[in-house]
């Protein structure tokens, strides 16, 4: 059946819309189970703290406080370290995405072979403001300086990753010093209190702990993604292949490896067959001084024409 080609383009259009359209519906669905099933895993870790026993006398109670008030700190502890996992991941992610972009954007251009001279090879590389040549005497103290400025590079970049760590370090001992200390000096009453708070700021704080966690996980895994993106965008490098002489018994036994004995001398590896001669029977060859003796005369022109009469046969000759 003969369609237009115009009605197959709307045909294919509506096609490819019916078909996006069901793609995003599933996506949106396995979304909104994901986000379901993380709710569900937080409520159950939630659901695990234990509740407050305040049945105690006051000294269980003061006790208890130390206990929480410790255990408040821990995990406020744990959430700063999730929290700053979370924004160095942030902006790793950030950094990727832009790595993503620029491989994308960046064109290999094709290459021509130039036969250049070793000391124009360096001027094209170096550029024309750097003055080089192929006598390495001459160079060594240029290339000395390099490495002396490579090695100061390094040290001040290593300087620099240590003092980030000293600040961070002071900010999270900073921030763990503002935490208030516990004034156990009230009745019972107040003790009891002071227990409850300490129990809402822990599922608070260990609530926050969760989702920090939570974003970190998530985090690395798109910074894997990202990673994988970058190196199939960039492609794998071939090795550099060196040309090697070999025989080619040398390379059978590369290939097949030391436990196969295999030779290129194909002689020795024949089998023995058995010579078999086939007799064709040949085709008879006739007298051929007889076969000219039959096609001479007038028998010979009459069985050129089997289909002629006599009489009118020698009409034709005479």
């Amino acid at each position: 059946m003969y369609t237009k080609p115009s009605t197959r383009l709307a045909l294919a259009s509506l096609c490819f819309f019916v078909l996006q359209s069901l793609m995003l519906q599933i996506a949106a669905n396995m979304i909104e189970t994901e986000k379901k099933e993380a709710k569900q895993e937080k409520d159950n870790f939630m659901a695990a703290i234990p509740a407050l026993d305040l049945s105690g006398d006051q000294a269980a109670l003061v006790e208890m406080l130390k206990k929480l008030a410790q255990t408040v700190d821990k995990v406020d502890e744990e959430r700063y370290d999730a929290e700053a996992k979370v924004k160095k991941s942030e902006k790793e992610i950030e950094d990727l995405k832009m790595k993503v972009v620029e491989v994308q954007g960046i064109k290999k251009p094709a290459l021509k072979k130039v036969r250049l001279s070793a000391d124009a090879m360096l001027a094209a590389l170096l550029g024309t403001k750097h003055k080089a040549s192929m006598d390495f005497r001459s160079n060594l103290k240029e290339v000395k300086k390099e490495v002396k400025e490579e090695s100061l590079v390094l040290q001040i970049a290593f300087e620099l990753i240590e003092a980030e760590k000293k600040e961070a370090k002071q900010e999270k001992d900073n921030f763990m010093a503002e935490i208030p200390a516990l004034d156990l000096s009230g009745d019972q009453a107040a003790l009891v209190e002071m227990l409850k708070k300490l129990a809402q700021t822990i599922d608070k704080v260990d609530e926050d702990r969760y989702d920090a966690e939570a974003k970190v996980k998530k985090a690395d895994k798109e910074i894997e993604d990202l990673k994988m993106k970058v190196v199939e965008i960039q492609g794998m490098k071939k090795p550099a292949l060196k040309k090697v002489r070999m025989s080619a018994d040398a390379m059978l036994q590369a290939l097949l490896g030391t436990k196969h004995k295999a030779s290129m001398d194909f002689r020795a590896n024949l089998k023995e067959v058995k010579k078999e001669v086939k007799e064709e029977a040949a085709d008879a060859v006739g007298d051929w001084r007889k076969n000219v003796d039959e096609q001479a005369g007038m028998d010979g022109r009459k069985k050129k024409f089997p289909g002629l009469n006599t009489a009118v046969f020698c009409r034709i000759v005479v």
